[in-house]
């Protein structure tokens, strides 16, 4: 659990940048918003919150158990959903749409993605 920390530490704070909760910019080095895009692929925008949030779960995925073989099913919903929303949100508009309809629909995916990564953490 321990190694999980750093994970767990950042997927919050990103994941709520991400889905549009905070909007957070570092002030020195002439000033960075983490949810500018890094990339530009196809329409859909890369930034460093979609990096860190997706390196997050797999970091927790790959130090808790790398095979799978003693996940539930549910705990397999839990990570499916853990990886597929950062990513469907940057690439899916009509999960955008979904995720933007209302601030506290924002709230919760962001919410979710950061109990969902908990949770493998610590059921793992």
């Amino acid at each position: 659990m321990l190694i999980d920390s750093f994970a767990l530490m950042f997927i919050g704070w990103f994941s709520a940048i991400l889905f549009g909760v905070l909007e957070t910019s570092i002030t020195i080095f002439g000033g960075y918003d983490f949810a500018d895009p890094l990339w530009t692929v196809a329409g859909a925008e890369i930034s460093v919150a979609l990096l860190v949030v997706v390196f997050s779960v797999i970091w927790v995925l790959v130090t808790n158990e790398v095979d799978g073989s003693d996940y539930a099913p549910e705990e397999f919903a839990v990570i499916g959903f853990a990886l597929l929303a950062p990513v469907l949100f940057i690439f899916v508009p009509a999960f955008e749409a979904l995720v933007m309809w209302h601030g506290a629909s924002q709230l919760l995916f962001a919410l979710l993605t950061t109990f969902a990564t908990t949770w493998i953490a610590y059921t793992a």
